[in-house]
């Protein structure tokens, strides 16, 4: 029988740090938890869609708003399927005691969860040509489940630049990170990234580059 979505968050452990890091660890050994870095570690494993015809970029009015939201939740439900246990990941940018893009406290689609802080993310030692001394990455998880349109609030602040957040699941070894234009997808393998690529063609970029 199946459970209601009340009943499959009843089944979800709570989460601690530790275990949301030992299973990052095993799975995306070649990557850290900030959305934009996926598709240069696992180039293998990525294609990307664009949530509007003619890859434009921001919807205008709401029936552009409707194929950004039917595109989005149609592809991450075809692949995670409805009811998936998922972890949402997000974070802000933090130094000298400033912190810019999208402090979660401001975006009121995320304001309400209950997020996990993670380990600070030192920047400037991972990429010293773009980071200053100082310059952290603060990241944070929940846990939820997938359920079609429930996540329409965040999926606009997303599209709007608002708020970054990715959502991943361990269950289908899948990591979506939903941008404003589009998702990113890292699946579990090559084949996985044909195969739906082949079947959303028509929703990708033209450009050789997928992007």
């Amino acid at each position: 029988m199946r459970m209601s979505y009340s009943q499959l968050l009843a089944v979800i452990a709570p989460m601690t740090k530790e275990d949301f890091n030992n299973i990052w660890t095993k799975r995306y050994p070649d990557s850290v938890p900030i959305s934009y870095t996926f598709r240069h570690d696992y180039p293998d494993r990525w294609f990307r869609i664009h949530s509007l015809p003619d890859s434009k970029r921001y919807p205008n009015n709401e029936d552009e708003w409707t194929i950004v939201l039917s595109r989005q939740n149609a592809i991450i439900t075809d692949i995670l399927g409805d009811g998936a246990k998922i972890f949402l990941v997000t974070g802000d940018f933090h130094f000298e005691g400033h912190t810019e893009l999208h402090p979660i406290d401001d975006v009121d689609s995320i304001k309400g969860l209950s997020f996990n802080k993670l380990d600070n993310i030192d920047l400037y030692k991972l990429w010293p040509d773009e980071y200053d001394n100082g310059q952290v990455f603060r990241p944070m998880f929940c846990n939820s489940v997938w359920s079609p349109s429930k996540f329409n609030n965040i999926l606009r602040d997303i599209a709007q630049d608002s708020v970054r957040v990715f959502f991943m699941s361990v269950d289908n070894d899948t990591v979506i990170v939903p941008y404003d234009g589009g998702v990113d997808l890292i699946l579990k393998d090559k084949q996985a990234r044909e195969q739906y690529k082949s079947k959303y063609s028509d929703w990708l970029s033209k450009l050789d580059s997928g992007l």
